[in-house]
């Protein structure tokens, strides 16, 4: 997935990083604080979605339509 795209259940989504997974999972709490932040500086204030693929989290934002 990439800027603008679609998940499974048709919500826009926005890229915000990735990690790796050892990584990600050991210091979860502090990254989903700044993925969360970098959100909402970017102007979204929607939850954030977590992918795994190739052994990396891929951090995005879900884009509340209005």
């Amino acid at each position: 997935m990439v800027d603008g795209e679609e998940d499974k259940d048709n919500n826009k989504l926005f890229f915000l990083g990735k990690h790796p997974v050892k990584n990600f999972n050991k210091n979860f709490d502090l990254f989903y604080d700044q993925y969360k932040e970098m959100a909402h500086k970017k102007g979204f204030k929607g939850e954030l979605k977590f992918v795994t693929s190739y052994d990396m989290i891929w951090v995005y934002v879900k884009i509340k339509e209005e």
